[in-house]
């Protein structure tokens, strides 16, 4: 029987994680999604804060 299996189905170096490779739990994929959309979000408020500091100092 393991003679037929191997014969069926032969060992290739390098592809052992092959099957894998796409797949990605979904919870891990929405903690990624979440860290990039919050990333962005750090992001666009230090521009904000940036183009506020450079702002006029003597009208203050």
């Amino acid at each position: 029987m393991n003679s037929k299996l191997v014969h069926e189905a032969p060992y290739h170096p390098g592809y052992e994680d092959a099957s894998f490779e796409s797949s990605e739990n979904p919870i891990m994929a929405e903690l990624n999604q979440y860290r990039k959309m919050n990333a962005r979000y750090m992001e666009t408020a230090k521009k904000i804060v940036e183009f506020l500091g450079t702002g006029d100092k003597a009208s203050a």
